[in-house]
């Protein structure tokens, strides 16, 4: 009986060291696993990452490349402008840029003060028997301070209004060169009124329209992993 006794307690024994053996190879299997887990889960969210910036890089090359042909599609461009007969038969000096009339025809700014002193010296002074009454330029400032007002049709305007008083002739001649100028005007509205000693007053409305510079820089995109 003592020796049967010793066979099974030996035996648990052995039984109790098998499961401590089991339950430490399966802890450190559970452990590896976990371990591996992460590290993968790592390794693809950096794979995933350094995939998207060279995405962004080459998306750079390709858009350095294209504004190199554009801006080589550009200078031709220019320079057709600048033999351009039809600009250069109105540039207002012979010592002028052809490419200065179309800045002049549409300025970068709204410049309120600019265009009604300009309507004042250009159109109205030197036409004989017209006299300026008033004169009035409207604007609105936008989101970034810059001087415009919307034209209704997408396009940035300044708008004016103007009394001007004299013959029907000098009258004609005012609105003959609103029909020449170089700068885009759009004549809106005109009221006239005659007067019994002849005099006769005119009322104007327009806009004058301006193309707001485009900026052109280069941009910072910043990617997360």
């Amino acid at each position: 009986m003592p020796e049967n006794k010793d066979v099974a307690i030996r035996k648990r024994q052995q039984i109790d060291s098998s499961k401590k053996t089991m339950f430490l190879f399966v802890a450190g299997a559970a452990f590896v696993s976990g371990v591996a887990i992460v590290v993968s889960f790592f390794l693809v969210r950096q794979i995933l990452f350094h995939g998207a910036v060279v995405l962004a890089k080459q998306d750079t090359i390709n858009t350095l490349e294209n504004n190199k042909k554009a801006a080589e599609s550009l200078k031709d461009n220019v320079r057709s402008l600048e033999a351009n007969e039809a600009l250069n038969s109105v540039k207002l000096t012979d010592s002028s840029s052809p490419l200065q009339t179309i800045l002049d025809a549409l300025p970068a700014s709204a410049n309120a003060d600019a265009l009604g002193a300009s309507i004042q010296k250009k159109f109205v002074n030197g036409i004989a028997g017209l006299s300026l009454e008033s004169i009035s330029v409207h604007y609105t400032a936008n989101e970034s301070g810059a001087e415009q007002e919307d034209a209704g049709d997408g396009r940035s305007a300044v708008s004016f209004t103007m009394t001007v008083s004299g013959t029907s002739s000098s009258l004609k001649e005012l609105l003959t060169r609103f029909e020449k100028s170089i700068r885009v005007i759009n004549i809106t509205e005109i009221e006239m009124q005659a007067s019994e000693d002849g005099k006769m007053t005119m009322d104007i409305s327009g806009k004058a329209y301006f193309e707001p510079a485009q900026k052109v820089g280069l941009g910072k995109k910043v990617i997360k992993p």
